[in-house]
């Protein structure tokens, strides 16, 4: 039988008469047909093209009735089964795929994603790596399973993974970045060291490796060979292209460990003029966003899930606040775990109001959130999403998440400014970082934002000074943990967790004051940044 004339009397019947009656067509067609497992599983793959997955899983179903130990097609789907919702059928399926053929990397990649959506991060991990037990992916393959572990939160097993990839892909760039990246989450700075080097060499042109390298050290003498090869970059690039633009921004981290504040702004200034003029972040889209925040009412909150088990809790702010050292301390109770700064809440914001509020949509973001903040590690009594950025959404969050308390940093906002300055973002809703007065105007839109949220939502919130807790960081920790209902005393203490935001360094140090008031010394040679935030 003509598979492709099947589709295309399917696709016509669609547009005309609508999917039901295109399905029922279909099903006439196929009652007097002799198709073979490859004819099943092309015309199940076409329909899913169609975008009508619940019709694909039912073709697929058919044909796995003649064809059982078609792989490929049950595969198929399990996936459809996935998109219409069937997440239990699906991992069955799946499952059944893998129990056959331990090593059929579609279905175990397809397993991992469905058990990732479902916050199960371990044992999505552990279905990624089904493939590699008889033999060494690809090197795509490898890259993509070890970021795909990264997400996961799994960085040890990540780093474990990429050493094995790279012994069997040696002089590979990406594996050695891999490599470095993961050390600098783990905190193994000399490694880390050892392969972002190692991959600079191969391909000098990894713009945020040239950071990332600089991050990884403290620098204490200019002949260091690190420092000069970041200064050679700089110097013979300029700031025409990223890799000379990542460069500045090295160098001028490089210069403030080595005290040289004027010749450190001299590269920062360089690096963010470029970086600006490059991005573009619009002031005035960003009060737009601020005022409609305002305007509009927070979704209804959804029915309290009893089953949740957790408290969840949000650390918010500016970023460079403070948050990864309140996460970080946190994290190290037995009773709290750290999910690092999860993604979710501004999609799922959009989401529910891509759906009007409707209370189906409410509901499927609250259950995916709070998969992904309890995790399958361990049951906890708090789980924290540190994204400071959440104050964006905070009336969502309160919606999505019953039973949420808010931790929200402050800090002196020209230290802040300034250690905004100093950074060089993976991520463009940080694009506003690269010019004093666009910092400001940004803080700005956020203290109206939390005034707002203060003034709406009933929500307990702690109001966390990062002077207090650098300061006095056991007292803080205490009155922290009473707010979140925490005993003070609980016996043991979680292994430090990966870190893979900006503060990956700082927050492997010992807490300490230098930073607070540091902007002060800063001050002769930035006149532009007390004059933007006094301004503000």
């Amino acid at each position: 039988m003509n598979v492709e004339a099947l589709l295309d009397d399917f696709r016509a019947r669609a547009a005309g008469a609508g999917a039901a009656a295109a399905y029922a067509g279909l099903q006439r067609a196929l009652g007097s047909a002799t198709l073979t497992a490859a004819d099943w599983l092309q015309l199940a793959e076409g329909l899913m093209r169609a975008g009508v997955p619940g019709i694909a899983a039912t073709v697929a179903e058919q044909g796995l009735d003649q064809h059982v130990h078609a792989h490929a097609l049950r595969v198929l789907f399990g996936n459809a089964l996935r998109m219409v919702g069937e997440r239990t059928a699906a991992e069955r399926e799946l499952r059944a795929v893998l129990a056959a053929e331990p090593g059929q990397r579609q279905a175990a990649v397809s397993l991992a994603h469905l058990l990732r959506e479902l916050g199960r991060h371990q044992a999505a991990g552990e279905a990624m790596l089904l493939p590699w037990h008889d033999a060494a992916p690809a090197r795509d393959d490898a890259l993509a399973t070890i970021g795909f572990l990264r997400e996961c939160g799994l960085a040890a097993r990540a780093f474990e993974i990429a050493g094995k990839a790279l012994k069997a892909h040696p002089g590979d760039a990406p594996l050695h970045a891999q490599m470095g990246e993961l050390a600098l989450e783990l905190g193994r700075f000399e490694q880390a060291r050892a392969h972002l080097r190692a991959s600079l060499d191969i391909d000098p042109a990894q713009p945020g490796l040239w950071v990332r390298l600089a991050t990884a050290h403290r620098f204490h003498q200019r002949d260091e060979v690190d420092a000069m090869r970041v200064a050679a970059v700089a110097a013979r690039r300029g700031t025409t292209d990223m890799v000379g633009i990542a460069a500045h921004f090295a160098l001028g981290k490089i210069e403030a460990d080595l005290g040289d504040i004027a010749g450190a702004v001299r590269a920062l200034r360089a690096g963010n003029v470029a970086l600006r003029a490059r991005l573009g972040w619009s002031r005035a889209g960003w009060q737009a966003f601020v005022d409609r925040q305002r305007r509009l009412p927070p979704p209804h909150p959804v029915v309290t899930s009893p089953e949740r088990g957790f408290m969840p809790v949000l650390i918010v702010g500016l970023p460079r606040s403070g948050t990864t050292l309140a996460a970080t301390l946190l994290a190290r109770h037995p009773a709290v775990r750290g999910r690092g700064e999860l993604n979710w809440l501004a999609h799922l914001a959009t989401y529910v109001d891509g759906a009007g509020g409707a209370s189906t949509a409410l509901h499927h973001a609250a259950s995916l959130y709070a998969a992904q903040l309890r995790g399958d590690d361990g049951p906890a009594r708090c789980c924290i999403d540190k994204n400071p950025l959440n104050f964006r959404h905070l009336g969502h969050a309160v919606a999505l998440l019953p039973g949420l308390r808010v931790i929200h940093c402050r800090r002196d906002l020209r230290d802040t400014a300034l250690s905004l300055w100093q950074q060089m973002f993976a991520h463009e809703d940080n694009a506003y970082a690269y010019d004093f007065a666009d910092i400001a105007a940004y803080a700005a839109g956020y203290r109206q934002l939390m005034d707002h949220w203060r003034g709406v939502l009933e929500v307990p919130l702690f109001e966390l000074d990062y002077e207090a807790l650098a300061g006095d960081s056991e007292a803080t920790l205490a009155r922290l943990h009473a707010f979140l209902g925490l005993e003070p005393d609980a016996s043991g203490a979680s292994p430090p967790q990966p870190i893979r935001t900006a503060s990956v360094w700082q927050a492997r140090q010992k807490i300490h004051t230098a930073s607070i008031g540091r902007w002060r010394t800063w001050a002769p040679h930035l006149p532009e940044l007390e004059a933007a935030i006094a301004a503000s």
